[in-house]
């Protein structure tokens, strides 16, 4: 299970485009939430057995298991709130039914590691961002072994294929997040409302780009306050050869030939290679960790923007 792609797994992917390791069901038009969750085979629930050491229960403490399967998936403590698959996908219909009115379809869905983790992805409305037609969705993630909580957001990267970029949405709350306790049900409620204005208001990716294109970084300018704050969270040597490779993407891409020495320009470099290039450390699982990457954050890609907006 190298790949994160277990034995229990399955993929749902859209539109002909196969995912990874050709582990799942591809289909040409994008489902409607009840298919989506048969075809990627989330229909099933989790229940919770006390945790037994020697003979005696322990207390506080249970173990999920995936019940078609009978797969043990993680140990929580008794604060912890299941979460069901199916609540999940009720959960992103609210979202998109609330904002747009319009009914959801899945660009993709599928479990990791034997349904320890989902995920779901609907595709938004496309925008024109400086010419270019941008893809945007909604996507949620949760995990079943208390690994992390509930996760949904805005992105214009589409889950299961190359992609090019994330950019922060103004005027809305793009990401949100939430532990399994007894306050999950509303903080949902929170996250329905502020990702339905996210929906809304997903063309501000288009403003914020425009801005970002009018701003001019030199070269200099930009690697000696990049690296400075990418030393943080990379070795020094590690920092150089990213920027190396940003510089030479920045450099020869030909469609950023517009867009050189600005902030534009400079974030489309980190993107791409962030996005499409594989990691200075090739790994036989670098796909799925580019994945929990994008759910839980690429640091390098928030690390550009943050330089790049206080430039």
């Amino acid at each position: 299970m190298a790949h994160g792609l277990g034995r229990y797994d399955w993929v749902l992917s859209s539109h002909g485009i196969h995912p990874w390791h050709n582990i799942g069901t591809v289909v040409q038009d994008a489902p409607t939430s009840e298919e989506a969750i048969r075809i990627a085979k989330l229909d099933w629930s989790v229940v919770q057995y006390p945790v037994v050491a020697n003979g005696k229960e322990v207390p506080g403490y249970y173990v999920n298991v995936r019940d078609d399967v009978n797969e043990p998936l993680g140990i929580v403590g008794d604060r912890y709130q299941v979460q069901q698959n199916k609540d999940s996908f009720a959960f992103v219909d609210d979202i998109i039914h609330n904002s747009q009115g319009v009914q959801c379809r899945y660009e993709t869905a599928g479990s990791l590691f034997n349904g320890r983790r989902v995920f779901l992805l609907v595709r938004l409305p496309e925008e024109d961002v400086l010419g270019d037609k941008i893809e945007n969705f909604l996507y949620f993630t949760n995990s079943h072994d208390g690994s992390t909580g509930l996760m949904a957001g805005i992105s214009n990267v589409r889950i299961c294929c190359n992609n090019t970029l994330t950019l922060a949405i103004r005027n809305a709350q793009r990401t949100w997040t939430c532990r399994h306790t007894a306050v999950m049900n509303s903080r949902k409620e929170e996250a329905a409302y502020n990702l339905g204005l996210a929906v809304k208001y997903v063309g501000s990716v288009s403003i914020e780009a425009e801005k970002m294109a009018s701003k001019k970084i030199s070269k200099v300018a930009f690697i000696r306050d990049f690296k400075k704050e990418l030393v943080k969270i990379a070795s020094e040597r590690s920092a150089d050869e990213y920027i190396e490779r940003v510089s030479i993407i920045h450099a020869k891409k030909d469609d950023l030939a517009n867009f050189k020495n600005t902030a534009w320009g400079w974030y489309n470099s980190v993107a791409d290679l962030t996005s499409n290039a594989k990691p200075l450390r090739q790994t036989e699982n670098y796909q799925i960790n580019k994945l929990v990457d994008f759910f839980d954050g690429n640091k390098i890609l928030q690390t550009a923007q943050k330089v790049l907006q206080a430039a």
